[in-house]
């Protein structure tokens, strides 16, 4: 999803800024909260993202590994049965939060930043306020659908997994406040430290119920409770190093100009994130449900859960690693303008991403049938298809990055419109050809056609801002 994908090249972003301010002497101020501010700029800039490398890795190899083991233990009809309603839960979740997403957030984190801490107080608990009436909206929105949803696709999903799938939401749509904050802070190592923590005690809550002798449907219940009890955890985990690291109990009202900008700064493009969820969170799944087996659904969700995993991991790696040591080593390499810098950055993802797409395509067979079993090697075919398009994802992150901070949401509304629209043309007749190999077919072209047309987007916007 575009949220996933703008991730990738925010450190890009960030660093030349970073590394302006290591060298600028610090404000003389009594606050402990400023100085520790400025410790933290200088330490990001001091050292390379190696913790904040080997968090992600960590996170995302626990992750893995905790959706291993629910497969595993489930039978594949039963494992879609699972997947399938943590899908339908969770969705449309980042679209509704989107204004607290990864960039679209940014404005927000820097007008916190620059705030003193007793109103960067007052700017979290206003945007706490502001945030929790669009999730109770979407948790009501989302239980009034519960029973349309059990009806429209039958034995694939059922109420009480509905239901407890829906036990997710609170804390994941409330993470974004927590980012925001911690953003403004510059403790991005604290933040990558709470979602390995999250991942970590996800795996724990899943091996507990591993453990119980309850039949498989039960044990699915708890299954679907564990990252709920996880994400519920790691939240107040959260909440309680924002309190340690901001004075709450001083906390004064942000003003009316300072509340305005915040709120323009968390104006969300609800209509860019919805058309880029159709594309970029599988809408097809809902065609899938409705026709194709439970056992096909597990199939098809497991493979795009893989893919995504893909398409965040080599820019992850140049972002936090690779860049760092880099600047650091090559000090006189810096790109001088946006144009060369966006094209470092593309050439790198390209050159990265191509060799692991291939090792993963040909070795795809081994690891699936290593890992969850020769049950799931249906996996293999969409898994196949879904590579390429996560690496052309992949390539475009950095032009979905600089769209977004040169607010060229006209553009990709259209562009996201027509992938949206190529996805729901396409998977239907080839879905009824070909079941998730048809899905997986549809899905890949509309993604590469979306990930090209950012690029390109992207190109021609630099390139008319040179000749300016």
């Amino acid at each position: 999803m575009l949220l996933q994908r703008a991730n990738v090249a925010t450190e890009n972003q960030h660093q030349k800024a970073t590394v302006n301010e290591a060298g600028a002497s610090s404000s003389s101020s009594s606050s402990s909260y400023t100085q520790a501010a400025v410790r933290n700029k200088k330490h990001a800039v001091i050292r390379p993202g190696f913790w904040r490398l080997s968090a992600a890795g960590c996170a995302i190899s626990l992750s893995f590994c905790s959706t291993l083991l629910v497969a595993r233990v489930l039978e594949p009809a039963l494992f879609g049965q699972y997947a399938f309603a943590l899908w339908l839960a969770t969705a449309a979740a980042p679209a509704a939060a989107a204004s607290l997403a990864e960039l679209t957030g940014r404005v927000a984190a820097d007008i916190q930043s620059r705030a003193k801490p007793q109103i960067a107080v007052g700017i979290f608990f206003f945007v706490l306020r502001q945030h929790y009436r669009k999730m109770a909206l979407y948790c009501l929105l989302y239980l009034l659908l519960i029973i349309p949803c059990v009806m429209f696709f039958g034995a694939n999903v059922s109420f009480t997994l509905l239901l407890l799938a829906g036990l997710t939401i609170p804390p994941l749509m409330s993470g974004g406040i927590v980012s925001i904050t911690l953003r403004s802070l510059r403790r991005s190592d604290l933040l990558a430290t709470i979602h390995l923590l999250s991942a970590a005690v996800t795996l724990l809550l899943v091996l507990l119920s591993l453990q119980s002798a309850m039949p498989d449907t039960g044990r699915a219940y708890l299954l679907l409770l564990a990252p709920a009890a996880a994400g519920m955890f790691t939240l107040f985990v959260a909440l309680f190093c924002i309190g340690k690291l901001l004075p709450l109990r001083e906390a004064r009202e942000p003003g009316t100009n300072l509340k305005q900008q915040m709120r323009r700064g968390l104006r969300n493009p609800l209509l860019l994130f919805l058309l880029d969820a159709i594309v970029w969170q599988h809408a097809e799944l809902i065609a899938l449900g409705h026709g194709q087996s439970a056992a096909v659904l597990g199939f098809y969700i497991l493979s795009t859960m893989i893919s995504a995993q893909f398409m965040r991991l080599v820019p992850t790696l140049y972002t936090t690693c690779i860049l760092p040591l880099w600047l650091r080593a090559m000090p006189g390499r810096r790109s001088l303008s946006a144009a060369d810098a966006y094209g470092r950055t593309t050439r790198a993802l390209l050159w990265l991403t191509i060799p692991a797409c291939a090792l993963g395509i040909y070795y795809c067979p081994a690891l699936i049938a290593g890992c969850f079993g020769t049950a799931y090697l249906p996996v293999v075919m969409p898994l196949r298809i879904l590579l390429v398009a996560a690496a052309a994802g992949s390539i475009s992150s950095a032009s979905v990055t600089r769209l977004l901070r040169e607010e060229r949401r006209r553009a990709q509304t259209w562009l996201s419109a027509g992938s949206a629209t190529l996805t729901i043309a396409l998977a239907i007749p080839l879905i009824a050809l070909d079941g998730i190999t048809g899905a997986a077919i549809a899905s890949a072209i509309a993604q590469c056609f979306c990930a090209v047309g950012t690029m390109f987007i992207c190109s021609r916007s630099l390139r008319c801002r040179k000749t300016l």
